[in-house]
């Protein structure tokens, strides 16, 4: 079993670890219950730490001259200036985090669609709609970072992107806090196939940056993997890169295996391809075989366990199919 560090994950305090929702709630998130065990979390409820406390009358957000201004109709007030200095000194103390879990619907830390209304009248209409205020300033300031909400997060196949990208880079921190280009080393190589499924010009592109042909320090070679690493998970794991890389990996085993067994996995790799079932199942049958012939090199890679086994979930076929027609 792989050892895995914890991820530093920041989430909204409404969550599961406060009622602080507008109406005093706490809002029960099935995902965050799930990787508590896993994860570090950082959180904060934007509203409540401004003084709003919790119940509090409704927010919303309106434009002003092209300005966004976050105001409370019921008490007429505009805590605009009051959010923005809080945005700005919480995020400044953030420091290092993985990844982030906001809240959906919220007009401080939801990443889309908050309706940005024309004034604060309740009669008012809607202008536009984007992120709340800190979410918004989360986007700009760790660009490229796992950045969720709790209502996408109910996809199994955005959850299993997410906690592929946390694992990853909080592996890559530690590798980073080394200090040591064997390690850098090491985790490229262990990494090799897994980031081959977010395209193969990213695999080379961090390759080159491994070689350090310029002999930079290692500090500066760390550096610049951890910007190029960055944009090249976030662009998303491809279901032909993955099937490709798929395809190799059986290359090391198919001379072993009987012509039934060929003949099967071709048959769901196919069925992984054209979105009938899911990656875990081709995943499995490679893992199997992976521990079955003892391919030192095929051990090592991360892309048979990107994150922790107990974070695994069995299927309903039917929900995965329902996912696969709002897109892949």
């Amino acid at each position: 079993m792989s050892q895995f560090p914890k991820p530093k994950v920041y989430a909204s305090k409404c969550l599961g670890f406060c009622a602080c929702w507008w109406n005093g709630t706490t809002i029960f998130s099935d995902f965050i219950e799930m990787i508590r065990p896993f994860v570090d979390f950082v959180t904060h409820c934007p509203e409540v730490e401004i003084g709003l406390g919790a119940p509090r009358k409704f927010i919303r957000i309106v434009m002003e001259e092209g300005e966004k201004k976050f105001v409370q109709p019921a008490t007429d007030k505009d805590l605009t200036e009051k959010m923005m200095n809080y945005i700005q000194t919480t995020i400044e103390s953030l420091g290092v985090i993985d990844g982030f879990v906001l809240r959906e619907n919220s007009p401080s830390c939801s990443i889309q669609r908050v309706k940005y209304y024309h004034s604060k009248n309740r009669d008012s209409s809607i202008e536009g709609t984007g992120p709340g205020l800190f979410a918004e300033s989360i986007l700009n300031k760790y660009q490229n970072y796992p950045i969720e909400s709790d209502g996408r997060l109910r996809s199994r196949k955005i959850r299993e992107a997410f906690l592929t990208q946390i694992f990853l880079l909080a592996s890559f921190r530690q590798v980073k806090k080394s200090g040591e280009i064997k390690n850098l080393v090491d985790f490229h190589s262990d990494n090799k196939y897994l980031l081959m499924t977010y395209g193969q010009v990213h695999v080379t592109k961090l390759g080159r940056i491994v070689s350090n042909p310029e002999h930079l320090p290692v500090e500066q070679v760390m550096k610049h993997y951890w910007k190029a690493l960055l944009p090249a998970i976030n662009t998303g794991r491809k279901r032909s890169s993955t099937t490709n890389v798929f395809s190799k990996i059986f290359g090391y085993f198919s001379n072993s295996l009987s012509g039934e067994e060929k003949k099967y996995f071709l048959q769901r790799l196919e069925e992984y391809r054209t979105g009938r079932v899911p990656v875990s199942l081709v995943r499995e049958l490679l893992r199997v075989w992976m521990l079955r012939f003892e391919d030192d090199y095929i051990r090592r890679q991360s892309i048979f366990e990107p994150y922790p086994r107990d974070l695994e979930e069995l299927y309903d076929f039917d929900e995965y199919k329902k996912e696969q027609t709002r897109g892949d």
